[in-house]
């Protein structure tokens, strides 16, 4: 998330006067949950990292697991689909460490997975998802509550195309996309990113490069076009050209380099409110020196939220192939035969 240009004193106090967001992640009784997730439909397994607070030097108890996460008889964690802040439809989870047992040997006991918890349930578009941590040794429950992004496609026809052709005259190239209706969970903030793959030296010992582009990023309401009920971006083909001549390892091209151009891919990210409103917390530039935490952790400390994103595999234009091919001969791109 990148050159986000807002009033972060107005949006923060805004936040932080929802006492449920406001926290101390310092806990004298060492008994913190903290609790990360990020939800996706979009994936076949999703993820809760669920660890405790300690209290004493960071740098003893740092390398102490025992300090950091809960035993696996010491919580029990349920998931799925609620209603009213009620698990109504309950969903498998276990730990990874079934499958990768704790490593007494390992530093920092990154050969325990006892942390990570997950569920292979596949999740739907626009639903609410509870996790409850049931802590044995005092009775509490920490909860959190995750609605799921719903699925946005692409715009494609003869008004809002989104091939990507980079020998236009103006840099006005249009990328867009747009929910199916009015009645779904729109992220938040957008982040749309083009890779540019290509294959070097074809043949038995080639191998595949790829150059990011990252194009742009907004809120949904900068984003929105109203008037053809849509969400776009500009992209600006001149920026691309010069992502290109100061990539390293085109600059260091050997005379018997060969290269075809393979993939253009074009990537929408979405993601929920709450990650959006951690985002902005806790890069506040303002004048206040302790910066605030924000959590939707009740009973606990952390962040969770939803993301989701659309890929497009697109072709390349053929005046976009020229320029690449005629206008950066020293890069020895090809055409494809």
């Amino acid at each position: 998330m990148k050159k986000i240009f807002l009033t972060i004193l107005a949006i923060t106090a805004l936040i932080l006067t929802s006492c449920k967001n406001t926290v101390d992640i310092y806990s004298n009784s060492g008994d913190s949950t903290i609790v990360y997730a990020m939800l996706d439909p979009g994936l076949d397994t999703n993820f809760f990292k669920i660890t405790k607070s300690f209290v004493g030097n960071a740098n003893q108890f740092a390398q102490n697991y025992d300090a950091n996460n809960y035993g696996y008889d010491e919580i029990d964690v349920r998931f799925g689909r609620c209603e009213h802040s009620t698990i109504t439809q309950a969903f498998p989870v276990d730990t990874i460490s079934v499958y990768l047992p704790y490593d007494t040997t390992s530093i920092f006991y990154n050969g325990c997975r006892q942390t990570y918890y997950y569920t292979k349930k596949k999740l739907e578009d626009g639903k609410k998802y509870r996790l409850e941590i049931f802590r044995k040794a005092d009775s509490v429950t920490v909860s959190t509550e995750i609605t799921t992004l719903s699925t946005f496609g692409y715009k494609t026809n003869k008004m809002l195309g989104i091939y990507p052709n980079f020998n236009m005259q103006k840099d006005n190239g249009l990328i867009a996309w747009a929910y199916s209706n009015d009645q779904v969970s729109k992220a938040t903030y957008f982040d749309i990113t083009l890779y540019f793959s290509y294959i070097e030296n074809p043949g038995a010992s080639q191998t595949k490069q790829t150059i990011v582009w990252n194009i742009g990023s907004g809120t949904e309401e900068t984003l929105w076009n109203s008037n053809d009920n849509i969400y776009n971006i500009r992209m600006k083909p001149s920026s691309f050209f010069s992502i290109l001549e100061n990539d390293e390892h085109l600059r260091n091209t050997q005379a018997s380099s060969r290269r075809i151009i393979d993939t253009i891919e074009i990537k929408v990210s979405g993601i929920g409110e709450d990650l959006y409103n951690y985002y902005l917390v806790n890069n506040s530039s303002s004048a206040i020196q302790d910066v605030p935490n924000y959590s939707n952790i009740e009973n606990g400390v952390g962040l969770t939220s939803a993301r989701s994103s659309s890929l497009l595999l697109s072709k390349i234009l053929k005046e976009s192939l020229d320029k690449i091919v005629e206008d950066f001969p020293q890069y020895n791109f090809y055409y494809n035969p």
